[in-house]
């Protein structure tokens, strides 16, 4: 497709040379009569685009200076002595007016320097070298103001900085804002305290011929109206106006007609040489023309980073094969790697963009024949072929794919297991668009997202039903979360000699969902693959944390899901639940599954060690369902393993889960671990499990899960006969 737009722009700048090699002919026959109007159309033109040129230099002139403050903001308030000297509870006046108010006399880069506090009052202010004592911001003007109002949130957690015009008491200004914060790390305030750093630069005769100078533009100057058409107005953030910059044309064509009037019957055949001249060149720049042309669009249609063809390619390529002519079978394949979002969470994003590199080579050297193969951009990728095999081609690939990326990928010294959801959708033009083939391709990747990942699936009418049951059950959680439809439970865990009650397992419930309840095993996949599952999690831990606070002799259990597992926040999110629901962190214990910590390791030492810092207890939950490698639970220093019900369940029905269930037990013990057996039904799995060893047994033997109105029933029950 490449190569054929190339020979397209080829053939139409021969075509444009032939055009201009006969126009020019004409002009040399009537080169005389035309000559003093070529030259007053060539002097006319000249000057306006000097305008334009000046226009353009004017408004680069305000916007470099606009930058030069946002870059003095930045210089400033982004510095950790910074940081130490303004937040601390007394300002040191001595400190400021030395390093900011003296600056204004050593190098005037700026005229005014201001701290503000978090309602954005003046805090301390310095004006020319002097002292600025009053304590109200209206000096700084509407400008400042506006770009509080617009951007006070961003401003507020430091994610940006602004500068912008404004007119203050003493003229019209350029000022910036930003918030004071250290160079790395996060602000260590955990109040409502912020402060902000104001620099102002005013508008002066000064620098405006500094800048006309810079910039090329005559006797540029600043009025408060509009006087002329050679005007460009001074706008603040809201759009108001508060001055003009005018400057004086240079008018470049009139000076050349001038010059030029008095020997112009001396150029007439030199201007016949010259228009030769100029068609042979124009035909040279037209064929460099095209060739650039090539260039960017070469540019336009390639991924920056893995140089395949991107998202526009390969639209490009599809639309380009289902013209009416054209009624082969289209076959489109789509990639979604699973896992890469946890590469660049544990090992930043130059690892994921190395890792992006390493995939798009892979994937580039098994296309078929004929196939193209791009990036869509993240962690996607698709390939797209014809031809009455396209689907058995598509199939093959998907295979080779799937078994390339299921191998451990090493990167430098960091090996990285990575996989992939596939989904492919074939069709001819005549009966699926290439938006429609797209959209089916989709469907068909979530679909093996969501049954297990690592596989693949090919589109059928069934999945677009199954796809749009999905998106309904994650807007009905959504309006759930908001509508208070969802209810914690409560599971007992029992002392396995004793059978009372020492912890309880918070379960989610959604009981008042309009159209009908849903278990939980129906919406809670659904959910991890939505997004969804972080605001459900957090939503069972403010609840159950509230629930149990007031009974002091039960802990807690809760599932984390691995969507919060991998916030880098989410350790100081469980601090920020334990303190306002004033649940003491020594009764909450936190399960985290097996795989999970398996997939993330480095993560997962990171999270495990920060979450028991903070007081609380760890489990790992489901073991005996995936590797089940007993040397990893002294690696991470669980406090609590918990036997899946799928093995402790068969203890009384199977020699070697009886046998795995006791060695787990001993090898937990001996490494001072706490052992706690799910699913137990019978008084003789009971007995069995609690003869292996096992602390704690949980199952519907002891009690289905609960609401909390239940649970309180039953522990006032428990307490009595206690």
């Amino acid at each position: 497709m490449l190569n054929s737009l190339k020979w397209r722009n080829i053939t139409t700048a021969r075509t444009l040379f032939v055009m201009i090699l006969i126009a020019g002919t004409g002009l040399v026959v009537s080169i005389v009569a035309l000559l003093y109007l070529s030259l007053h159309l060539i002097s006319s033109k000249t000057n306006e685009i000097d305008e334009r040129r000046t226009t353009l230099a004017v408004q680069g002139a305000i916007q470099s200076s606009v930058n030069r403050v946002l870059s003095l903001v930045i210089d400033n308030a982004i510095w950790n002595d910074a940081v130490r000297k303004i937040y601390s509870p007394v300002l040191d006046n001595a400190w400021l007016y030395e390093t900011w108010a003296g600056s204004y006399k050593v190098n005037n880069l700026y005229d005014g320097t201001f701290v503000l506090d978090q309602n954005f009052k003046l805090l301390w202010g310095s004006f020319r070298s002097k002292p600025f004592t009053d304590t109200n911001i209206r000096f700084l003007g509407d400008g400042l103001q506006s770009i509080i109002r617009l951007h006070g949130d961003e401003l507020k957690s430091g994610k940006n900085i602004y500068a912008g015009i404004t007119k203050t008491g003493a003229g019209v200004a350029i000022v910036g804002i930003g918030l004071i914060r250290p160079m790395t790390g996060r602000l260590q305030v955990y109040d409502n305290t912020r402060r902000y750093l104001v620099i102002t630069r005013h508008i002066n005769a000064a620098n405006l011929k500094e800048l006309g100078n810079i910039f090329q533009i005559n006797n540029l100057n600043m009025t408060a109206g509009k006087n002329s058409s050679f005007s460009v107005p001074l706008r603040t953030a809201n759009g108001a106006v508060v001055g003009y910059l005018n400057w004086r044309p240079r008018l470049p064509g009139a000076e050349a007609a001038g010059a030029a009037s008095a020997d112009i019957r001396h150029i007439v055949l030199l201007a016949a040489g010259l228009i030769v001249l100029f068609i042979l060149f124009s035909g040279v720049g037209l064929f460099r023309l095209a060739r650039n042309e090539k260039y960017a669009r070469d540019i336009a249609l390639t991924d920056w980073l893995s140089r395949l063809p991107n998202r526009r390619a390969l639209i490009e390529r599809l639309e380009d094969a289902q013209n009416p002519d054209n009624n082969e079978i289209k076959t489109v394949v789509f990639i979604d790697l699973d896992g890469f979002k946890d590469v660049n969470d544990v090992h930043g994003h130059d690892v994921g963009d190395e890792l992006i590199i390493h995939i798009a080579h892979t994937l580039q050297a098994i296309v078929p024949p004929g196939g193209m193969l791009a990036r869509l951009g993240g962690d996607e990728f698709a390939m797209t072929l014809e031809g009455e095999y396209s689907e058995a081609q598509a199939s093959a690939f998907a295979g080779r794919v799937l078994e390339r990326l299921n191998a451990p990928v090493r990167l430098g010294d960091r090996t990285i297991y990575i996989g992939a959801s596939i989904g492919i959708a074939s069709g001819s033009p005549a009966d699926c668009l290439r938006s429609e083939l797209f959209r089916r391709a989709d469907i068909a990747m979530y679909h093996s997202k969501i049954t297990g990942k690592g596989r693949i699936t090919h589109y059928d009418a069934e999945l677009n039903s199954a796809r749009e049951y999905q998106l309904m059950i994650e807007n009905d959680i959504r309006l759930g979360l908001e509508n208070d439809e969802f209810d914690v439970w409560y599971q007992p865990i029992v002392d396995a000699r004793t059978q009372t009650t020492i912890i309880v397992e918070a379960l989610v419930r959604w009981p008042r969902r309009p159209k009908g309840e849903l278990k939980p095993d129906e919406f809670i996949g659904i959910a991890e693959t939505g997004g969804l599952i972080y605001s459900l999690g957090q939503f069972v831990l403010r609840r159950a944390c509230q629930d149990l606070q007031p009974l002091n002799d039960l802990r807690l259990s809760v599932n984390i899901s691995p969507a919060q597992f991998r916030d880098p926040g989410f350790e100081e999110k469980v601090a920020g639940v334990l303190i306002a629901s004033r649940f003491p962190a020594s009764r909450l214990q936190l399960e985290v599954t097996e795989t999970y910590v398996l997939e993330n390791p480095e993560r997962a030492r990171t999270a495990i060690l920060n979450l028991k810092t903070l007081g609380t207890t760890v489990a790992l939950d489901d073991f005996g369902t995936g590797y089940s490698s007993l040397g990893y639970l002294r690696r991470f220093s669980f406090d609590t393993v918990k036997i899946d019900k799928s093995l402790a369940g068969l203890v009384t029905e199977d020699e070697q889960a009886a046998a795995l269930v006791s060695g787990a037990i001993r090898v937990a013990s001996a490494l001072g671990m706490t052992v706690i057996a799910e699913g137990v039904e019978t008084e003789k799995q009971l007995t069995m499990l609690r003869l292996a060893g096992c602390d704690l047994l949980q199952g519907f033997y002891f009690s289905e899960p609960v609401p909390i109105a239940s649970l309180l029933q039953l522990h006032q029950q428990q307490g009595q006969e206690g």
